[in-house]
C-alpha cells in the first residue's frame, strides 16, 4: 500500500506542474488577445493615416493639372487678337485635356460683352453661329458672360444647349469672375448645380481672366474694361468639374473606396459641404459609429478644401479581433507545447545525459560563432544551442534543450520547417527563410540552413545555422514600399516616362507610356525593344544610337524635339529628354528617359510667331519683321549678291479712306497687296510697314535693270479698276528704288528708297524712280 502511495503522489506531482503551466499560460494568452487587439486597431489606423496622405498627395497634383490647363487656355487667348472655331475645337483636341483630367466636365470661351453693345454683338456672333442669342441676362448689368465656345467632355450637344447663356446670372459663378479679374489669377466657385441639369449634378467651376494689351474683343466693335496695367479684360476661360468623379475617380477609386471622405469648402459648416461619400456628414453630426483618421487642407483655385477621412470603427474592431484570436490561438498553442515539454522532462534528462560528449564537441566549435547554430534530434528538438541562438530566442540555453524548434516558429512557417526537415532526414541539405517568435512574443526572420549529421549511413541529427535577415528584410520592405510610391506619383504625370538597360532593352514604364502604346499591363513592354513596336520600329536604330551616346558621354540629352506618329496614324510633335542611369560605382548603365507630346505648344508656337511677326489685315510680315530680314539680306549683300529695297505707297489713300470710310480704305489695301504677290518673284520679301506703307526687298539681282523690271510689273498690276466697298477705283502706286552699294546700312538703303519714292510723287505719281536717276513710268 505504501508503494502504491508512493507512485499515485508522484503521478499527481507529473501532472499537476504541467497542468499549472498550461494555466498560467491561458492567462497569457487572454491578456495577449486584448493586447493583441488595441495593437491591430493601431496599425490599421497608422496604415489609413498613410494612404490617405497619398490620396491628399494625388488631389493636390491632380487639381495643379486642372489650373494648369486653365491657365494654358487663357494664354491661348490672351496671345490672339481672334480665335476661330475650328481653332478652339483643335486646342481642345490636341491637348487632350478630356482624356488626361478625369472628373473635367467642359471647358469654355466667355467673352464680356458690354450691354450697349450687346445686338451688335449678337448679329456678329450669329455669322459664327446661326441663331445665336444672349440668354438669361444679368439684370441691371453693365456687361454679360455668355457662352460663345465651349467642348464637354461626355456630351458634345452639351455645349450647343448651353451656347449664348449669360454666366454671370449665375450668384456663385459672377463671385467667383469678379475675383479672377481683380487678383487676375484663377479662382474657383463653391459647389452649385449645374446648368440645366436634370438631375441637378453639383459641379465647381474655374474662372481665369483672358486680358488683351490692345482694346480688342471677339468682334469689332466690343471694347474690353481695363484692369490697370495688367492688360484689358476680353473674358474668361472656364472649366467645370464634377464633383463626385473627382473625388471618386482618379486612381480607379482604389484609395477612395478605404475611406468615407467628407470635404467642406472654406469652412467647416452644412452651408459648405462640398462632397460627401455616404451622404451623411460625420463631421457635423458626432458619428460615434466612424473615426475620422486623417485631416488635410488641399488649396485649389484661391480656395481651401478641408478634406476629412473617415473609417468604420465596426470594421476596424472586426479585424483587430481577428489579429486578438490569432494572438490567443497562438498562445494556447504555446501553453500546450510548454506543458507537453514540462511533462516529457524526465525523458529529457535521459537524452541530456546522452548527448554530453557531442554537447562538449559542439561548444568547442560553435559557441563563438557569430551566427545562431543549433542540433537538434530526429524529433526537432533541441539538443545545444550557442550562445547567438539563446539570445535570438530570448530563452536560456538550458530552457531551450529538448524543446521543440518549430515551438519557436511562426505558425504560418510551421509546415515549411517540416516539409524541409523531411528532406534533411533523407540526406539533403536545404536553405530557407522563415520567421521565429523568441521570448515576449519578439518575431524575427531569419535564413536558415540545416545540414544533416550521420553515423554510418543513417542520420542521427541535424545541425542547423541561422541568420537574423530582420533589419535587411525590414529595408528590403521599406525599399519596395518607396519603389511602389515612386511608381504611383510616375503613374499620375501626364508625361510619358520608360528606362532601359544598356543594351536599350525596356525595364519599365509608366501609365502614360502604356496608354500612349496601346498596352494594357507593363509586362508587355519590359523585356523589349524599340524594333519590337511598330510605330518605333523604323527610327529604332536612331533611339539606340542616342542611348549609346547617353551612356558613352555621361551627360544628358534634354529636350530633343522630332515629329511622330500617333498610333492612330495622325502626327505629331514629341519632347524627349534622356540621362544616363549609373550604378554604384558611378558607370552609365542604361537610361532614364521622359517624353511629352508637344504638339499643342509648337501649334501655339507657331501661332503666336505668326501673329507677332505678319500683319493682321494683309497676312504680309510686319515692319519686326521686315527689319530683320533687311539685316540679313544686307550681310548677303556684302558678299556679293545683288540687292534692291523698293519702297512703296497707295497713291491719294487718305482721300480714299475720307471718301469711301475705312472699311472700303482696308478693302483696297489687302486688294493692293494681293496683286503686287502676283507679279513677285517666288525669292522676293514684301511686307507692310504700316497704313497703306509697303516695303520689298529683291535678292539675286543679275543686272542692274532688274529692279526696275519688277518696279515697271507693281505699278502696271495697279492698272485694272478696283471693287471694293461696292464701288469701282482707280488705284496707283508710287515707288521709289535704292540699289544696295558697298558700306550702305539697312537704314540708310531704306532712307535712299524712301527719298526715291518722293520724288515718283512730284514726278506726277503712278510711276517709280530709281534712287539718284529722273522719274520713270511704267510706260
Amino acid at each position: 500500500m505504501l508503494s502504491l502511495a508512493s507512485m499515485l503522489q508522484a503521478a499527481v506531482r507529473r501532472v499537476g506542474l504541467p497542468m499549472a503551466i498550461f494555466v498560467i499560460g491561458l492567462a497569457a494568452s487572454v491578456y495577449g488577445y486584448f493586447a493583441g487587439v488595441r495593437h491591430s486597431e493601431a496599425q490599421q489606423i497608422a496604415q489609413l493615416d498613410e494612404a490617405a496622405e497619398n490620396y491628399a498627395f494625388l488631389l493636390r497634383n491632380r487639381l495643379d493639372l486642372y489650373v494648369g490647363a486653365d491657365r494654358a487656355l487663357g494664354a491661348f487667348f490672351s496671345a490672339s487678337g481672334s480665335i476661330e472655331a475650328d481653332e478652339f475645337e483643335n486646342y481642345i483636341g490636341v491637348t487632350r485635356v478630356f482624356e488626361r483630367l478625369e472628373g473635367a466636365s467642359s471647358f469654355g470661351y466667355l467673352p464680356r460683352v458690354p450691354a450697349s453693345q450687346a445686338a451688335q454683338f449678337e448679329t456678329e456672333a450669329g455669322h459664327v453661329f446661326p441663331g445665336y442669342r444672349i440668354l438669361d441676362k444679368r439684370p441691371g448689368a453693365d456687361a454679360y458672360y455668355p457662352l460663345f465656345y465651349g467642348a464637354h467632355g461626355t456630351d458634345p450637344m452639351r455645349a450647343a444647349r448651353l451656347r449664348g447663356i449669360d454666366f454671370s446670372s449665375i450668384p456663385e459663378r459672377w463671385t467667383a469672375m469678379r475675383d479672377a479679374a481683380r487678383l487676375d489669377e484663377p479662382v474657383a466657385t463653391g459647389a452649385h448645380p449645374a446648368i440645366r441639369h436634370a438631375a441637378k449634378r453639383p459641379v465647381v467651376l474655374v474662372f481665369s481672366p483672358v486680358r488683351k494689351m490692345a482694346a480688342r474683343g471677339l468682334t469689332p466693335g466690343l471694347a474690353p474694361i481695363s484692369a490697370g496695367g495688367r492688360g484689358e479684360l476680353a473674358g474668361f476661360i472656364f472649366s467645370a468639374l464634377y464633383i463626385d468623379r473627382l473625388f471618386m475617380g482618379f486612381d480607379n477609386g482604389r484609395l477612395a473606396r478605404l475611406f468615407d471622405i467628407e470635404v467642406f469648402d472654406n469652412s467647416l459648416d452644412a452651408a459648405h459641404l462640398l462632397f460627401d461619400a455616404d451622404g451623411t456628414s460625420h463631421a457635423l453630426e458626432g458619428d460615434a459609429a466612424h473615426l475620422l483618421v486623417h485631416r488635410a487642407e488641399i488649396a485649389f483655385a484661391n480656395r481651401t478644401w478641408m478634406v476629412h477621412f473617415y473609417a468604420r470603427k465596426a470594421a476596424l474592431a472586426s479585424k483587430a479581433a481577428q489579429a486578438g484570436a490569432t494572438v490567443l490561438a497562438f498562445g494556447l498553442l504555446l501553453s500546450l507545447i510548454a506543458s507537453y515539454g514540462l511533462a516529457a522532462w524526465p525523458r529529457r534528462l535521459s537524452r541530456k545525459r546522452a548527448m554530453r560528449d557531442f554537447s562538449q564537441r559542439f561548444a568547442g566549435f560553435f559557441e563563438h560563432h557569430p551566427f545562431a547554430v543549433y542540433a537538434i534530434d530526429l524529433e526537432q528538438r533541441f539538443i545545444h544551442v550557442n550562445q547567438q541562438m539563446a539570445r535570438e530566442l530570448g530563452v536560456g540555453r538550458d530552457a531551450l534543450i529538448g524543446t521543440p524548434a518549430d515551438a519557436f516558429v511562426a505558425e504560418q512557417d510551421r509546415g515549411v520547417l517540416a516539409r524541409h526537415f523531411k528532406e534533411v532526414l533523407a540526406g539533403k541539405t536545404v536553405a530557407y527563410t522563415s520567421t521565429i517568435v523568441g521570448a515576449g512574443g519578439r518575431c524575427s526572420d531569419v535564413s536558415t540552413v540545416l545540414v544533416p549529421m550521420s553515423a554510418g549511413d543513417e542520420v542521427t541529427h541535424v545541425l542547423g545555422f541561422a541568420e537574423n535577415i530582420t533589419d535587411r528584410k525590414q529595408a528590403e520592405q521599406a525599399l519596395h514600399a518607396s519603389r511602389q510610391m515612386l511608381q504611383l506619383i510616375i503613374d499620375n504625370i501626364p508625361q510619358s516616362v520608360f528606362w532601359k538597360n544598356g543594351d536599350s532593352v525596356f525595364q519599365g514604364g509608366n501609365r502614360s507610356l502604356l496608354v500612349e502604346m496601346g498596352l494594357e499591363h507593363v509586362d508587355q513592354l519590359v523585356g523589349k525593344k524599340d524594333e519590337d513596336f511598330a510605330p518605333w520600329k523604323d527610327m529604332a536604330a536612331h533611339y539606340r544610337q542616342v542611348d549609346l551616346e547617353v551612356m558613352r558621354s555621361g551627360q544628358a540629352r534634354m529636350r530633343m524635339q522630332a515629329t511622330d506618329l500617333r498610333k492612330d496614324g495622325s502626327e505629331c510633335w514629341i519632347e524627349t529628354s534622356k540621362i544616363p542611369l549609373r550604378d554604384e560605382e558611378g558607370r552609365a548603365v542604361g537610361v532614364l528617359a521622359v517624353t511629352e507630346d508637344i504638339t499643342a505648344r509648337k501649334y501655339m508656337e507657331q501661332e503666336l510667331f505668326r501673329r507677332a511677326n505678319h500683319d493682321v489685315l494683309t497676312g504680309l510680315p510686319n515692319r519686326g519683321y521686315f527689319q530683320h530680314h533687311l539685316g540679313e539680306a544686307v550681310k548677303r549683300a556684302q558678299r556679293g549678291t545683288g540687292l534692291a529695297v523698293m519702297y512703296f505707297d497707295i497713291d491719294r489713300f487718305k482721300h480714299i479712306n475720307d471718301t469711301h470710310g475705312h472699311d472700303t480704305g482696308d478693302e483696297v489695301i489687302r486688294l493692293f497687296a494681293q496683286r503686287v504677290r502676283q507679279v513677285l518673284r517666288d525669292g522676293d520679301f514684301i511686307a507692310r510697314l504700316g497704313g497703306d506703307e509697303f516695303v520689298l526687298v529683291a535678292e539675286g539681282l543679275q543686272q542692274p535693270g532688274d529692279s526696275a523690271v519688277i518696279a515697271r510689273k507693281i505699278v502696271e498690276a495697279m492698272a485694272p479698276l478696283f471693287h471694293a466697298g461696292g464701288v469701282a477705283l482707280r488705284v496707283s502706286t508710287s515707288i521709289g528704288v535704292a540699289a544696295f552699294e558697298a558700306g550702305m546700312t539697312p537704314d540708310s538703303l531704306v532712307r535712299a528708297a524712301d527719298q526715291a519714292m518722293y520724288e515718283a510723287k512730284r514726278a506726277g505719281r503712278d510711276c517709280f524712280r530709281l534712287a539718284g536717276q529722273a522719274p520713270q513710268t511704267a510706260s
